[in-house]
């Protein structure tokens, strides 16, 4: 399993319990969805990563809490290893995008 940014979050202390529940419930429904995935369809990808993208949209500005630059980059950071321990070849599937593999979430992200 990968380290979700929340674990280190926890330990800074910084962001309220019921904050990062929410945050470790989407992570976890990323993760589940990761397992069921066709690996092989770009479009199952892209939806995959849609839905986390769009639930932690939802997340952030609640509990007076917003994802700074850090958390910002500890999450695409986290959903780029996901995929990748998924089978997913990252820079391929951004290539086939069109679009830098850092940008993957880009088209969605309000964080």
């Amino acid at each position: 399993m990968i380290t979700r940014p929340t674990q280190n979050w926890r330990r800074l202390g910084t962001l309220s319990d019921s904050f990062l529940e929410r945050v470790d419930r989407a992570l976890l429904a990323f993760e589940a969805e990761l397992t069921t995935l066709d690996v092989t369809s770009d479009q199952a990808i892209m939806a995959t990563v849609e839905h986390v993208v769009v639930a932690l949209n939802q997340i952030d500005g609640t509990d007076d809490h917003s994802f700074d630059t850090i958390d910002r980059e500890e999450l695409c950071e986290y959903i780029d290893h996901a995929l990748t321990r998924a089978g997913i070849d990252v820079e391929a599937l951004a290539s086939r995008q069109g679009i830098a593999p850092a940008a993957l979430t880009d088209q969605w992200r309000d964080w």
